[in-house]
């Protein structure tokens, strides 16, 4: 494969993104900076990093890949998957007041203000198998876009790619990450709707791109037939309800997703986001990229690689400049997820491990030597999920089982913890270990019943059992016995449910697919004019705080 003068897009902006982090390492100089933002993040920067966290390669890839090959019914998984912000507007607020009120940077910060310090442990181990799955998943996806578009090495472009994210994720921290997930957010989003106004036109030879969008369902009916746009063929209730509950703790209590949470401004902030992100990903980006997956299917349909669909399409049927800066937004989205698993491994370490290890030594803890250890891991983290990518074949089968495992055993102690003041340290540790250990059985019998629900059955009885068997801290309990959501609140997710019933119910017949497709197409849209403004700090906002008038930033 030859070089072209487009291919010099995707470097220079992995060029670019080294010094994003080099420029910002100097404002890095308190751990609430490096791990959290300082609680600061605005409305604009909260939702774009929490979306590319979440819609990475494993979404633009590894999702629309499988629309391609198992057809439009496929698209239940990323609609479980959004679905999990319902859960998260209901828990936001509180872990956001929580961290407003104690010092509060991770996952087991939380378990150990409301546990103990073994179970927060124990979570760590939990948390960082998943986030070495979650980062070399997307590393892997980056590998195969540069291998299938540019024709460079899969384990070169890992490489590559795992050298540019550690380098800047090292130097710029959350904000640092957080600033590159907006720019990458823009130009996916742009390129999703790029993508699929010309992939319509692609299948209709004499017509404009605005006629063949207002055919698109007949077009695409016509070519892939009705059985591969089904919104229900082969889909079973309990495959939807397993793709729900194994990324429901990745949409709401896993160290990337408390991370954000705990940077918001506010509690209202952070829930608002939450639903809007219901709308976003279970509804714009599920249609959308799954629309991606049948396009690629009809134009071309003996593509070696489904999981290369996103690409292939963008330089296929769009100008070969303009496809490259999508498909350099697609390297971006991979890399947000790395990015973000990357810092969150880091801060297990140097906060769950090495800060708690001195204080518990009575001994005072150096900001700067926490910063420093948490580099460091993010270097070795890094490495560990490069090799990870180099010998895992499957993106989307890399997250799964790491997901799994850590999903059957963090989220029911998490969650119970949260609403039962009975709740104890002995039923939480025994929940963690039955999850975990279960889901693991599991997956390597490959038994029949999905491991994670297996996992999370496991995970509550322990819970459960454990606590009524051990003597209750109504203290430790009563710190998390508060609400944050009120009526206005109520009113906005009652709107945003009927929206989403309405959409899911249009998906399932082809008649109302044309508005549908406008829809999406036009919140897309939509969304990268309110990502533009909000982007910007609002003086007359200053100074705002979360409802509860708690502490406004992390000391």
């Amino acid at each position: 494969m030859g070089f072209s003068l487009p291919y010099l897009i995707p470097m220079v902006y992995l060029i670019v993104l080294v010094f994003i982090g080099i420029a910002l390492a100097k404002r890095q100089e308190t751990r609430s900076d490096f791990f959290v933002a300082s609680n600061k993040m605005n409305s604009g920067v909260l939702f774009t990093t929490i979306f590319s966290t979440v819609v990475g390669a494993n979404t633009y890839m590894g999702f629309s890949g499988m629309v391609f090959n198992d057809g439009f019914s496929m698209t239940w998984l990323l609609v479980a998957a959004g679905s999990a912000y319902f859960v998260l507007f209901f828990i936001s607020g509180k872990l956001r007041r929580i961290a407003s009120k104690h010092e509060v940077f991770t996952l087991p910060d939380m378990m150990e203000l409301r546990y103990s310090r073994p179970v927060a442990l124990v979570t760590t181990i939990f948390s960082l198998v998943a986030l070495v799955g979650g980062a070399g998943g997307s590393i892997l996806g980056v590998g195969v876009i540069l291998n299938s578009v540019i024709g460079i090495d899969t384990t070169v472009a890992i490489l590559i790619t795992s050298v540019v994210t550690i380098l800047y994720t090292t130097f710029g921290g959350l904000m640092g990450v957080a600033l590159t997930d907006w720019v990458q957010s823009m130009i996916m989003i742009a390129g999703l709707i790029l993508v699929i106004l010309f992939g319509f036109q692609a299948l209709s030879d004499d017509a404009n791109v605005f006629n063949a969008t207002l055919d698109g369902a007949e077009i695409l009916s016509t070519a892939v037939g009705g059985e591969v746009l089904s919104f229900t063929e082969g889909m079973t209730f309990l495959m939807v309800i397993a793709w729900a509950i194994t990324f429901l703790p990745l949409n709401t209590i896993s160290q990337t997703q408390m991370q954000r949470v705990y940077a918001a401004k506010s509690e209202r902030v952070i829930q608002r986001i939450s639903l809007l992100m219901v709308i976003f990903v279970a509804l714009f980006m599920a249609f959308g990229l799954a629309l991606v997956g049948v396009l690629g299917k009809a134009i071309t349909p003996t593509l070696e690689n489904p999981e290369t669909v996103f690409p292939i399409l963008a330089m296929e049927v769009i100008n070969p400049w303009i496809g490259m800066v999508i498909i350099t937004g697609i390297l971006g989205a991979c890399m947000s997820t790395v990015d973000s698993n990357l810092l969150s491994a880091g801060i297990h370490v140097s906060r769950d491990m090495y800060e708690h290890g001195k204080k518990a030594a009575g001994k005072p803890v150096d900001e700067k030597q926490s910063i420093k250890i948490t580099r460091i891991t993010l270097v070795v983290i890094g490495a560990l999920s490069t090799v990870a990518a180099i010998f895992t074949p499957s993106i989307m089968e890399l997250l799964l089982v790491t997901m799994h495992i850590f999903a059957g055993a963090t989220f029911a102690p998490v969650i119970i913890g949260l609403y039962w003041k009975r709740a104890t340290s002995g039923g939480a540790m025994l929940g963690l270990l039955l999850g975990g250990i279960s889901t693991i059985i599991a997956e390597i019998i490959h038994s029949t019943l999905d491991p994670v629900i297996i996992g999370i059955i496991f995970s509550i009885l322990g819970v459960i059992v454990g606590s009524l068997l051990t003597k209750a801290n109504f203290e430790k309990g009563s710190l998390f016995a508060f609400k944050t959501v009120d009526s206005k609140d109520y009113k906005f997710l009652f709107m945003i449910a009927g929206v989403y019933v309405l959409f899911l119910l249009g998906l399932t017949s082809l008649s109302f697919w044309t508005p549908l497709i406008l829809l999406t197409i036009a919140g897309l849209i939509f969304s990268l004019i309110m990502l533009t403004i909000y982007i910007f700090p609002s003086k007359r906002k200053a100074g705002y705080v979360s409802k509860s008038n708690g502490k406004s930033q992390l000391h």
